[in-house]
């Protein structure tokens, strides 16, 4: 695979962050998602 052909990384992080929500939405509520992605948000900064 050449270096035009790769996917950029933040793309791949995506895809696969989407397919993870996909995967645990009929499990975890939206909100309680959007609640752990605000906490691990505050941790970074």
């Amino acid at each position: 695979m050449t270096d035009e052909n790769k996917p950029a990384p933040m793309k791949e992080f995506l895809d696969k962050f989407f397919d993870l929500c996909k995967e645990y939405q009929q499990k975890i509520p939206p909100n309680k998602m959007a609640e752990v992605l605000r906490d691990y948000a505050d941790r970074l900064d």
